[in-house]
């Protein structure tokens, strides 16, 4: 099973150019990565500088030092359509609504996709600082513990979504659909959007 990793970084007002080298250096760096199998780098459009790395691993023994470990949910991709506008949706909601966020989430975004404005997305929930990591040698050879680690998941949620153009991005968030979870997720937790641009 793949291992998704999502690193958000933020770098200080005014140090732009400094983040925007260190971060080339890193995609650099991890393209060349052992084991390695897809990684996209974006940049907020916000006043202040955040970066956003996305990278799939073949597995955890290729990984173990994370600041973000995440089980994949759901996904869509349309290879036809280019994905130059992206926005990352991080969400924190309280630990007793998260299975109920999770539910809720998937069946919207599905719904979503019918109208064709999406190029690229995911919905992630992170893990537990406190689950297994592969480090631990006796896990990684036993797939009972494995999977009882992954159980342990958190309340946050990430949702990387990515359209072909404004006008797909307008119409997405236009539609009944992305409002009504919008509204949902409002009231059980703590939004933050990033507008993205790739690097």
């Amino acid at each position: 099973m793949e291992l998704l990793v999502a690193t958000l970084a933020h770098t200080v007002l005014g140090n732009d150019v400094d983040g925007l080298a260190r971060l080339r250096l890193i995609s650099d760096t991890v393209r060349n990565a052992p084991g390695l199998v897809n990684a996209r780098f974006y940049r907020s459009r916000e006043p202040e500088s955040y970066y956003f790395m996305l990278t799939t691993w073949e597995d955890e023994e290729f990984w173990y030092k994370a600041q973000w470990l995440m089980h994949y949910l759901w996904g869509y991709s349309r290879p036809s359509a280019q994905s130059p506008i992206a926005a990352a949706h991080i969400v924190t909601v309280r630990p007793d609504q998260a299975d109920r966020v999770e539910r809720g989430w998937v069946e919207e975004l599905r719904r979503q996709t019918t109208q064709l404005t999406l190029a690229f997305a995911f919905l992630a929930r992170g893990r537990n600082e406190d689950a297994l990591f592969p480090h631990d040698a006796s896990i990684l050879n036993n797939n009972k513990a494995t999977e009882g680690a992954a159980d342990k998941y958190s309340s946050n949620f990430l949702n990387l979504l990515s359209w072909p153009g404004e006008v797909q991005r307008r119409n997405f968030y236009a539609d009944q659909n992305y409002k009504a979870i919008s509204g949902f997720l409002s009231s059980l937790g703590v939004v933050r959007i990033l507008e993205l641009d790739p690097v």
